[in-house]
C-alpha cells in the first residue's frame, strides 16, 4: 500500500513528481498495490481519505488491516516531527511494517530521531549523503537511485534543438542557459541577474508555487533584457532542455531542494552540460565529463563558467544519470 498526500494531476515541483512517478510505476508492475491519497487527490488513487493530522481514522485502520499490505508512506514535508508522529503511528497499525520515502532531509532533532527509530520504519533515502544520515542516526535505511525518465528526456540533435528555439522563440544566434525550479532567494536565483548578455537566460518557474515566490527577485529578473521567464505549466518539459546550450544549477542551501534535484537529471538526459553546486546527490557526479562544480558565483566566475559548458564537445553528461531512470527505482522499491 502506497500512502502519500502528494497524488495529484498536475506534479511539476519535485516532491509530488517523486510520488507520483514512482506510483504510477510500481502499480504498474500490476502486483495488486493500494493507492491511499489524503489531500491532495487525482484517478491515480484507489482510495481516498479524509485524515487527521495524526492519522487517526478508523477507516484508514480497517483498510490497513483489510488488505494486509506492507506500507510506503511519502509525505510531502519529509522528515518533520509532524511527518515522523505519522511514521509512528502506520508502524503501531501495521507492527513495523512501515517504508517512509523523505526526499528531503530537514535537520532532526533528538526526539524525532528517538522516535523515528522507535517505529521501526525503514527510511529510504534518495541521496548518499541522506542515507549516511539516517544509517546513522536511526539504524534502518537503504538508499535508491532514481529522478529521470531516459526516454522521455533524450538528447535531439542541432537541426531539432534549432526547430526548437523557433518554436519557444527564442534566438538562434545566442548561447541558451536553462534553469527550471522555484523562484527564491534561498536557491541562489539571484546569480542569474548578472550573468552577461551574451547568453539568453531561460528561468521556467514552477506554476506550483506563485504563492511562496520572491516577488522583488521576481520583479528584478524581469528587467533583465536576456532573461525569458516561463510561468504556464508545460507539457512537454523534455523541449526546453532539448533546445539549452547549458543547464544552470545554483542552489546551495540545504532545504531548498529535494535531495536528488530532479532538473539536473532531466537535463543531463538530454545530454546538456552541467553548471551546477554539489548540493544532494549530485556529488556524485563529481568526475563524470559534463558536470561543471562551482563555488564562486561572481559574475565573472559563473560567466566563465557557463562559456567552458556551453563549448563543451564530446559531453556524457546522460551516462552519468542512466542509472537514476524511474523504472529501475520502481523494481528496487517493489523489491524492497
Amino acid at each position: 500500500m502506497i500512502l502519500s498526500d502528494c497524488i495529484t494531476d498536475k506534479a511539476d515541483e519535485g516532491c509530488l513528481k517523486v510520488a507520483n512517478i514512482l506510483t504510477e510505476r510500481m502499480k504498474a508492475q500490476g502486483r495488486g498495490i493500494t493507492v491511499v491519497s489524503y489531500k491532495r487527490n487525482s484517478p491515480l488513487a484507489d482510495v481516498h481519505l479524509r485524515l487527521n493530522k495524526l492519522f487517526l481514522n478508523f477507516s484508514l485502520l480497517a483498510l490497513i488491516k483489510s488488505r494486509r499490505e506492507n506500507i510506503l508512506y511519502i509525505p510531502f514535508s519529509s522528515n518533520t516531527m509532524a511527518s515522523v508522529v505519522r511514521t509512528w503511528i502506520l508502524s503501531c497499525m501495521t507492527n513495523g511494517e512501515v517504508k517512509a520515502i523523505f526526499v528531503l532531509c530537514h535537520p532532526m532533532n533528538i526526539v524525532t530521531k528517538k522516535l523515528l527509530k522507535a517505529s521501526k520504519a525503514q527510511v529510504i533515502a534518495l541521496s548518499q549523503e541522506s542515507y549516511e544520515f539516517y544509517k546513522r542516526e536511526i539504524g534502518n535505511a537503504v538508499y535508491i537511485r532514481t529522478g529521470v525518465d531516459t526516454t522521455q528526456y533524450a538528447p535531439v540533435d542541432h537541426k531539432r534543438k534549432m526547430e526548437l528555439r523557433k518554436k519557444y522563440r527564442l534566438p538562434a544566434d545566442k548561447k541558451v542557459v536553462l534553469h527550471v525550479g522555484h523562484l527564491k532567494y534561498g536557491r541562489g536565483i539571484d546569480s542569474l541577474l548578472d550573468v552577461e548578455k551574451d547568453f539568453c537566460v531561460v528561468l521556467v518557474l514552477s506554476s506550483a508555487s506563485k504563492a511562496e515566490r520572491d516577488h522583488d527577485l521576481e520583479q528584478k529578473l524581469k528587467q533583465r533584457p536576456n532573461i525569458i521567464i516561463i510561468d504556464s505549466y508545460q507539457e512537454h518539459m523534455e523541449e526546453l532542455y532539448q533546445m539549452a546550450d547549458v543547464y544552470f544549477f545554483p542552489v546551495r542551501e540545504k532545504g531548498h531542494c529535494i535531495d536528488v534535484p530532479l532538473s539536473v537529471l532531466e537535463a543531463a538526459a538530454c545530454n546538456i552540460p552541467v553548471v551546477t553546486t554539489d548540493y544532494g546527490e549530485l556529488k556524485a557526479f563529481r568526475e563524470r565529463r559534463g558536470f561543471k562544480f562551482i563555488a564562486d558565483f561572481s559574475a565573472g566566475a559563473v560567466d566563465s563558467a557557463l562559456h567552458e559548458m556551453a563549448a563543451l564537445e564530446d559531453c556524457k553528461s546522460r551516462e552519468a544519470v542512466m542509472d537514476y531512470d524511474w523504472n529501475a527505482a520502481a523494481e528496487r522499491l517493489l523489491e524492497l
